[in-house]
C-alpha cells in the first residue's frame, strides 16, 4: 500500500527571521511565471535570491522574493540596461 505524502502549510510566522519560505511552484505562482522559469534564473544566477537546503529543496523566502520584485521595478522604458 502507497502512502500519500501529505502537505501541511506552516502558518506565516512574522517573528521568523526569514519569513515564510515557498516551494519553487509557489514562488513562480506568486510571480506570475512557471516554475522552469525560476529553474534558469537559478543556473544563470539572474533571479531571486533561493535557500539550497539540500541537493534537490529549494526554497525561496518571501523577503528575498519581495526584495527581488521592487529591485525591478521601473518608472519608465528609458530606465532599461
Amino acid at each position: 500500500m502507497a502512502y500519500k505524502k501529505k502537505h501541511t502549510r506552516l502558518p506565516a510566522n512574522d517573528n521568523a527571521p526569514i519569513g515564510r519560505l515557498y516551494s519553487p511552484e509557489d514562488a513562480a505562482d506568486l510571480l506570475g511565471i512557471a516554475a522552469q522559469t525560476l529553474a534558469h534564473w537559478r543556473v544563470r544566477g539572474c533571479g531571486p535570491r533561493y535557500f539550497l537546503l539540500s541537493a534537490r529543496c529549494v526554497r525561496y523566502s518571501e523577503d528575498a522574493l519581495k526584495e527581488w520584485l521592487s529591485s525591478r521595478s521601473q518608472d519608465s522604458t528609458v530606465e532599461n540596461d
